[in-house]
């Protein structure tokens, strides 16, 4: 099965926020291996929604809000 995956409009705002709550910083030397891989998870998804927030507004889907 090679189904396009097709996201919802995101909006700027929504981004922002999930930004400020998993932001991107290096983990402390104190994190367990576990907690480390969490958080790469975490931040890996913000990534993703920026990256498909990007190529909305480049494909003229969205405009900046």
């Amino acid at each position: 099965m090679n189904e396009e995956i097709v996201l919802p409009a995101l909006s700027k705002d929504l981004i922002d926020k999930l930004d400020k709550l998993y932001p991107d910083k290096c983990p402390l030397l104190t994190d367990e291996e576990r907690m480390v891989w969490f958080k790469v998870g975490q931040r890996s998804v913000i990534n993703y929604l920026q990256q498909i927030y990007d190529e909305q507004l480049q494909d003229n889907i969205i405009t900046k809000d």
